[in-house]
This record gives C-alpha cells, sequence and structure tokens, in this order.
C-alpha cells in the first residue's frame, strides 16, 4: 500500500495484503466499492462466490447491482448459483473431460505433479476457432476471443516458428513436456516403449478428433519429445518413488532451512486499515474487523463452524446424488444434546440459523426467491456444547435443483440436488467494511468459524 499511488495515509480504505494473494472473497467487494478499482467485466470459471464465500449475501448483492458489475460471463459445466447471474454462459468441461494440472495437497510426502487428461468424449457440442474443432469450454472461448482480436502469441506461430497455439492441447502438452523434462539436467523420463505407446492410443480410441489426434498432440511437442509426454500420460503424471517418502524413521524432504519464530518481514509491514505494525510472533488475538475493533456478538449463544463430509468436497460433489442418496440425502445442524434438551428440540426437529450479519436467517437470491437458512437438528455427544455444526456442499438452489427456462423451454430441475442448507449467509461480515466477511490480514483466509448464532425451532 504505501508503495502505490494510492497511498494517502491511514487508514486504507480497504484492506492490502501484502504477504498473500488470491483473496478470493474480497474480488466482488472490493469491485462494488471502486476500491482500488471498479471493472466493467467480470469473467467467472471454477468459483461461485455466490454460495461458496462467507457471509455470501454481499456477494450476491454486488453480482446483481449493474453499477458495480456492469457485465457478467461465465464458463460453467451447468446454471450454478453464481453463474446463474451471468449475462452471457458458456458451457464448459467437467473435470473427466478437460485437460488440467491440479496440484498436490500438502500431506503427500513425495514430489508428485498430477496432471488431468480427457478420458471421456464431451457432452457440449463443438466449435470451430482458429479454423480447428473443439468442444466449447473456457479454453474455446479465450482463444476465440484472442482470434477475434488478432491477439499475439496466438493462433499461427503462437509459441514461435512453426509451433500454432490454435487448440487447448497445444498449451497442456507442452506443460507435459515440462513435468518430463524435470527441474534439473538428468531427470528426463525416459521414452515410452512400444508396449506403452500401443497402450496409450488403443486407451483414447474412442474419443473424437475434436478432442484427441495421435498426429496433433504429436506435432503440439515435437518428436523429440512426444515419446516422453507419452510415458507421463500414461501415469497420469510423475511421481517420485514411494521409498523417497522417508529415510528410516525421518521424513525424506525434511525441512531443511531456517525456521523463523519471528518473521522480521511480517514485523516490518503495517496493518493498511489501522497504520499498526503487525506482529512478527505468533500470538492469540481475539477476533477482529479491519478498523481493529473486537468481535464479538455474546448475545448468540452459539459458535457457528462447517466442515467437509468425507464423501462431500467443493461445491459440486453434492449434485453426485447417485451415492449419496443410500449415504446422506441431505445434512443436519449438529449439536450437543444437552444444547438441544435445554431448547427443548428432539432430532428431526426443523431450526432456523440467525446472526448478526443476517438476523432473518435467509438467502436473498435478487431474483424474487428467498432460500431460508433452515435445517434438521441432529442431537450429539461428539459436539462441545455451545457449538452448532453444519456440513458444507449442501442447500443448492441452482446447480439443476431448481427449474430453469432456456430457450424459452423449462428445464425441471430435481429437487435432490436442493436438500439440506447451506450456513455461509449467516456467517460474520466485518463491520467495517460492511460487504465482505471477516478476513485474516496476514494469510487473507476467510472465515468460517468467528460468527455466533442463535437457534430457534421453526
Amino acid at each position: 500500500y504505501e508503495e502505490t499511488t494510492l497511498f494517502k495515509g491511514y487508514p486504507a480504505p480497504r484492506p492490502w495484503y501484502p504477504f498473500t494473494g488470491n483473496v478470493y472473497q474480497e474480488i466482488l467487494p472490493a469491485a462494488g466499492a471502486g476500491y482500488p478499482y471498479s471493472i466493467k467485466a467480470l469473467f467467472l470459471h471454477k468459483g461461485t462466490p455466490a454460495l461458496s464465500v462467507p457471509g455470501a449475501q454481499a456477494q450476491i448483492d454486488i453480482l446483481t447491482d449493474l453499477d458495480k458489475v456492469p457485465l457478467f460471463f461465465a464458463d460453467d459445466i451447468v446454471i450454478g448459483e453464481t453463474s446463474m447471474y451471468a449475462d452471457y454462459l458458456f458451457p464448459d468441461l467437467s473435470i473427466w473431460e478437460r485437460w488440467g494440472t491440479p496440484h498436490p495437497t500438502p500431506d503427500v510426502q513425495t514430489r508428485t505433479s498430477k496432471v488431468r487428461q480427457p478420458m471421456v468424449a464431451p457432452i457440449p457440442e463443438t466449435v470451430t476457432v482458429f479454423g480447428e474443432e473443439m468442444p466449447i469450454s473456457m479454453e474455446a472461448v479465450m482463444l476465440a476471443i484472442a482470434e477475434r482480436l488478432n491477439l499475439p502469441g496466438y493462433g499461427k506461430d503462437g509459441f514461435g516458428p512453426g509451433q500454432d497455439f490454435t487448440r487447448p492441447e497445444d498449451y497442456y502438452l507442452k506443460m507435459v513436456a515440462n513435468l518430463a523434462a524435470g527441474d534439473k539436467p538428468g531427470e528426463t523420463v525416459p521414452d515410452a516403449d512400444a508396449q506403452e505407446m500401443e497402450l496409450f492410443q488403443k486407451a483414447r480410441a474412442h474419443l473424437p478428433s475434436s478432442v484427441y489426434s495421435v498426429e496433433r498432440w504429436k506435432k503440439a511437442v515435437g518428436e523429440k519429445w512426444w515419446k516422453k509426454v507419452v510415458y507421463v500420460l500414461n501415469r497420469g503424471g510423475r511421481y517420485e518413488d514411494f521409498d523417497k517418502a522417508y529415510k528410516g524413521k525421518y521424513m525424506g524432504h525434511a525441512f531443511s532451512g531456517l525456521l523463523n519464530f519471528f518473521v522480521e518481514p511480517v514485523a516490518q509491514a503495517r496493518q493498511s486499515t489501522t497504520g499498526e505494525y503487525f506482529s512478527g510472533l505468533p500470538r492469540f488475538e481475539p477476533v477482529r474487523d479491519a478498523s481493529g475493533k473486537v468481535v464479538s456478538d455474546e448475545e448468540f449463544p452459539f459458535q457457528l463452524i462447517t466442515f467437509k463430509e468425507i464423501f462431500g468436497g467443493q461445491s459440486r460433489t453434492i449434485s453426485n446424488y447417485w451415492s449419496q442418496l443410500f449415504l446422506t440425502p441431505e445434512n443436519s445442524v449438529l449439536m450437543n444434546s444437552k444444547d438441544a434438551e435445554r431448547l427443548g428440540l428432539e432430532e428431526g426437529d426443523q431450526v432456523r440459523l440467525v446472526s448478526r450479519t443476517n438476523p432473518r436467517g435467509v438467502w436473498q437470491l435478487r431474483n424474487g426467491q428467498e432460500r431460508p437458512v433452515i435445517g434438521k437438528v441432529l442431537p450429539m455427544e461428539g459436539v462441545r456444547p455451545g457449538v452448532v455444526i453444519v456440513s458444507w456442499h449442501y442447500g443448492h438452489w441452482a446447480y439443476g435443483a431448481s427449474d430453469m427456462v432456456i430457450d424459452g423451454k423449462v428445464v425441471k430441475g430435481d429437487p435432490r440436488r436442493g436438500t439440506g442448507l447451506c450456513p455461509n449467509v449467516v456467517m460474520r461480515i466485518d463491520d467495517h467494511l460492511q460487504n465482505v466477511c471477516l478476513t485474516d490480514p496476514i494469510g487473507g483466509s476467510s472465515s468460517f468459524y468467528d460468527t455466533r448464532v442463535k437457534v430457534i425451532k421453526v
């Protein structure tokens, strides 16, 4: 903040985050506030802030304000809780149909680089971009924009003489070649042998020509790297041998650098909205808003926390109701048995969650509809008294859960996709900023665990 032309002393209108990037929950609120700048268009892919962000009502309110977000277009595999508001909505490919290099989780103790690649024929129709037929997708939309604007680095010789960039695999296969090469000399993978090459082609024989062509894929990386790329693709990525995970009883990749309990760069920085220096040492602090004021909602007796079911995950996984129909068709409001008894609640009773941020306990969808934050109570001994828990990935209102009108035809929703409740809309908004959830000023994390609520029998 201090090094920008926007510096005008303290406090800054909104927080700056010098130690982190991609502060997801702040994108729309910052645009809504016009700080550090307003936006003219929003492009959304693989995200749903209208559902997934704590205090999500503010995200919906900004998204539906045409003065703050004049143009909104998205790529999505469904009409989702956020993409439903888009002015232009393009189809996208699911994880089984597309390319990607998803990162591994930190608990993997060996060097790992995963490669996502097309496994099944895509559902979306094909389009023609740069004279090439391909499934419509986020990448196809981006390439089409590049073609329309005649952007450099795309089209014929986009990667250099003889290296066109006209298709998604022109980009992704070069990433796979990088993985095949390794980080240092001598780390290059071997060539796939004749048996592997045959296996590779047979395993992809079912894919349409709009997705797979051995000649086209080979051209994207060249003769020198092609068999090495096949070696990596056949394995779904590149993985270090498991015996490298540990050296005896010690970790094979032990942390060998200096471990700083005092972090000097943090101690030398100021929080932009208060002007106070951060602590360079770990310390316990109460929950605060962006102005430094302590957040205390003691008149709301329950601490709300959340988690993800083992069979769930992100926003999208609940829609696989075939696997969940016989597991947990809907989530519940989990609470301690003594708390339930004190409130006169029994298993299966309907309750509404309300908070200071959302005293009515409703999602206001800004399309003439509301969705209450109501669920069934499940008393148990495994919850600390004074705490209520609601799992994530339930409570959809879009994503195939509701009827949609497309080209004048009603596409019926499936109510099984909309069971249960999503608690995010009652989660605490920052009183100082008014349009974003409480946020860690150093790490930039959204607060999913600092909201207090009332549990009201319906």
